[in-house]
């Protein structure tokens, strides 16, 4: 046995060394057709090409209606940062708790961009698919059509990729404007805006907007044509064949990823763009897990970037949100409480976050995600939402419950906050997801509780 043990010994130590020099070639000869682009903004690793992989397959990981994929990626700050010094952190955001001054600080190392906005007409073979804004041109022949000639879209070596920070605005107008062209020339009854949650590279994303989007429909039929916008954003961090502890680790660093781009991009897609179309639309977020920490912290505290010394109220004082619908959120309910929170955490959605008409989260007893993170006393615990509704709250909070076919005993609509308790719908674990029915969001009687949360907020 010992000379077995030695020879496996030398056996695996030989061939550690030449196993990673294969994997060091591989990654070395491997030359992707964005790879210029790719090198230059660091995002050419395999998990990285995920969160933009809609560039390489433009009619294939795509949306199947009309709307928008806003692609969001992240990189070392000193790549990308020329001409910050032009853009403003707004400080009075430090108000909402002493975490946002740490995540300022955050900034220093790594810092989120828009990497690419995505337009999609709904038609066969995807027709009329194209980039309305991307960082990833092409060479030779274009994958992915531009959507126009407009400058803010042109090639990135007419600016530098230094500066991809700064131009995440271009992205910004001219989404903000080609949404003001769309809602003008179309009968769109809804303005639908979609965030992911955790381990969800933006091809899962894209699928999941899908089945959402399309199950809702189902439901409703003729009376819902929405109007789509989905964010993706670099949220795999822990691999899902990885024990519960790493999950356990894995919650600080992602959970504060979703609140930086709740700070800064998506703080600024929320207010900047969404906001003021709801004057013209019913205007619903959906988002899953970690997708409603990054919304809820963009609505109720960001944006922290400023284009000018105006105060942020100025900039961002117009419009509302009609329902802000969270299924399992992963925040902490001492949000909406002016407390000094858990140790990791100090934030404050001040007066139960006025920007938003209602919000409604859900959470099963079936949901295992938030086990291994006990601490967190997230909105989509269903022990924590218990513990909720047993409690007297300054603003109107309703708590009521689901059944398995997707129908809601006791929604009221005129509550500023309805807890569901979905223990009997969502208990599915669906196909390549862990913690049981805390991605069981898909189905079709999921799409039924939805359009019911959607449509009797419109009355």
């Amino acid at each position: 046995m010992k000379a077995l043990a030695e020879g496996v010994g030398l056996w695996n130590a030989s061939n550690r060394t030449i196993l990673l020099a294969i994997i060091t070639l591989a990654g070395c000869s491997s030359h992707h057709y964005f790879g210029e682009s790719e090198e230059a903004l660091d995002t050419s690793g395999y998990y990285q090409v995920l969160d933009h992989i809609s560039n390489y397959y433009p009619s294939a990981i795509a949306l199947n209606f009309p709307g928008y994929i806003v692609g969001l990626e992240e990189t070392s700050s000193d790549r990308v940062t020329r001409g910050r010094e032009d853009v403003l952190l707004d400080e009075s955001k430090l108000a909402a708790g002493y975490t946002v001054k740490r995540l300022f600080r955050q900034l220093n190392y790594d810092v989120p961009f828009i990497s690419q906005v995505m337009r999609y007409e709904g038609r066969p073979y995807g027709e009329g698919n194209c980039a309305l804004y991307s960082l990833y041109h092409n060479r030779g022949t274009a994958i992915v059509d531009s959507c126009n000639d407009d400058p803010r879209n042109a090639p990135v070596e007419n600016f530098g990729f230094d500066s991809t920070f700064v131009r995440s605005w271009d992205a910004i107008d001219l989404l903000k404007e080609r949404l003001a062209e769309d809602v003008a020339a179309h009968e769109y009854t809804h303005l639908i805006v979609a965030v992911m949650g955790l381990d969800t590279v933006q091809e899962e994303a894209i699928r999941n907007y899908r089945s959402i989007v399309s199950s809702i429909r189902r439901q409703a039929g003729s009376d819902f044509k929405p109007l789509f916008i989905g964010v993706t954003w670099p949220s795999f961090f822990a691999n899902r064949w990885f024990d519960p502890l790493w999950e356990a680790l894995a919650y600080p660093p992602i959970a504060d990823r979703a609140d930086i781009l709740g700070l800064l991009w998506l703080g600024v897609l929320m207010n900047e763009v969404v906001k003021p179309l709801g004057d013209r639309l019913k205007v619903t977020v959906v988002a899953h897990s970690f997708g409603s920490r990054a919304a809820s912290m963009a609505i109720c505290v960001g944006p922290a970037l400023l284009r000018s010394n105006e105060a942020s109220s100025e900039l961002y004082g117009r419009g509302k949100i009609d329902n802000f619908i969270g299924l399992a959120p992963a925040f902490s309910l001492s949000r909406f409480e002016e407390t000094d929170g858990l140790f990791y955490e100090n934030l404050y959605y001040r007066d139960y976050c006025p920007t938003v008409e209602r919000f409604v989260f859900t959470a099963s007893s079936n949901d295992g995600a938030f086990a291994p993170v006990f601490w967190s006393d997230s909105a989509g615990d269903h022990d924590n939402m218990d513990g909720y509704c047993g409690r007297e709250h300054p603003v109107s909070v309703k708590c009521s419950s689901a059944t398995a076919g997707g129908d809601i005993n006791g929604y009221d609509a005129f509550a500023k906050v309805n807890f569901i308790d979905t223990s009997e719908l969502m208990r599915f674990t669906m196909p390549g997801t862990k913690g049981g029915g805390h991605s069981d969001i898909f189905r079709p009687e999921i799409g039924k509780l939805l359009w019911t949360l959607i449509n009797r907020s419109a009355d």
